[in-house]
């Protein structure tokens, strides 16, 4: 008799149980249904349809600063694979965007030794999330202006830095446009100040860890290869994730409800030592570039629009630390004459929170980068720029 009412409590609770997945389920699917994400398909989807349609082997987009923490390696990988053929992100419409890289694992279609600009920075430099021909290495040809990127996603100031006195030498160019990102350069200087590799750069200028040399080189796809392992290869989780088994969405709305927040503290923006660096990163570009008579120009790319055109306390209260901090920097390249462009102040002047959406584009819901426009709007700035 025990075992009987024993079998009906089992029965119950599993008919209650996969009744109450049932109506999450379906909660699942109408937050993504409303959010534009439904069934929307992952990088792992296309990479791995991609490599079974080709047969060649295709990599994920790598970016340092995920290795940055890691205290054990033998060098720090700073770009991608070589060579190879690279997702780099998923765009506005759920396509995939690939690249070819270069020898050095950079988005170049081909390598230049010889360029009228090198262009040093993060995502928005290395192209995200937008085709080759729209990017900034396209939209200067344009102009008729030869560039090479040396940008790589989630880079900040000090892993540019460290790219330019690492790669420098393998390439002839006139002028050097460095790209500032407001929104999380600070954030990201503040956790690559710790590592050791990079603040060699920074303070010994013949630094280097020869990641040219061929040994370097497999080195590098082995620690790329170690870091990635059998991430590719986890279907069951893509599955889940695509058709919302995962619940991923009901998740953050009950943690956004039950979990009290933390408040927000911006410690990065309040940190005298992360300015410090930050002024020695361009005093040192600035110096290395001055003995090579080399033109030296920085670029502010925008703020998100969400910090733009602030609409809560809370991004009012960000916005405001981030102009105090940018009005630093802009004191310190007036004081060492250099010219740069505030894309944020051009778009204030032509541009609202009815039409921003011209030039900067959302994903997933949520204000990602430049679109197609926006990258050549301020493309034509920078050739102003380094032509008046």
């Amino acid at each position: 008799m025990r075992f009987i009412n024993d079998k009906k409590i089992l029965k119950i609770f599993f008919i209650n149980f996969f009744l109450l997945y049932f109506f999450l389920y379906i909660g699942e699917i109408l937050i993504n249904y409303s959010n534009d994400q439904l069934f929307q398909k992952t990088r792992l989807y296309f990479l791995n349809k991609k490599i079974k349609k080709d047969l060649n082997q295709i990599y994920l987009n790598f970016g340092s600063y995920k290795l940055i923490d890691k205290r054990n390696l033998s060098i720090l990988p700073l770009s991608g694979y070589d060579q190879a053929k690279i997702l780099l992100c998923l765009d506005e419409n759920n396509e995939p965007v690939y690249y070819n890289s270069d020898f050095n694992g950079f988005n170049n279609e081909i390598y230049q030794k010889y360029n009228d600009i090198l262009l040093i920075g993060d995502s928005y430099v290395q192209g995200m999330c937008v085709k080759n021909t729209e990017n900034f290495n396209g939209q200067f040809k344009k102009f008729n202006f030869k560039t090479t990127s040396l940008g790589v996603g989630g880079n900040g100031p000090l892993l540019e830095y460290s790219i330019f006195q690492e790669y420098q030498s393998e390439y002839k160019f006139k002028k050097l446009v460095l790209f500032i990102t407001p929104d999380n350069d600070f954030f990201d200087l503040s956790n690559e100040m710790n590592n050791k590799i990079l603040i060699s750069y920074l303070s010994n200028k013949n630094f280097t860890q020869n990641l040219s040399n061929k040994d370097k080189k497999n080195e590098k796809k082995n620690i790329l290869n170690e870091y990635f392992g059998n991430k590719t290869q986890r279907f069951a989780n893509d599955f889940l994730s695509i058709y919302h088994f995962n619940l991923k969405e009901i998740s953050n709305l009950f943690g956004n409800i039950f979990l009290k927040k933390k408040k927000k503290t911006y410690f990065h923006l309040q940190n005298n030592k992360v300015d410090q660096i930050f002024f020695d990163v361009i005093n040192n570009f600035n110096n290395s570039l001055l003995n090579q008579n080399i033109d030296f120009y920085v670029v502010f790319n925008s703020v998100t629009p969400d910090i733009l055109y602030p609409s809560t306390s809370e991004s009012k209260k960000y916005k405001k630390l981030l102009d105090i901090k940018v009005s630093k920097i802009k004191k310190l390249l007036d004081k060492n004459q250099i010219m740069y462009i505030d894309y944020s102040e051009y778009l204030l002047k032509n541009y609202n929170n009815k039409n921003i959406n011209v030039i900067f584009k959302k994903i997933d819901n949520r204000w990602d980068h430049y679109t197609e426009k926006g990258y050549y709007v301020l493309t034509n700035n920078i050739v102003k720029l380094i032509t008046d």
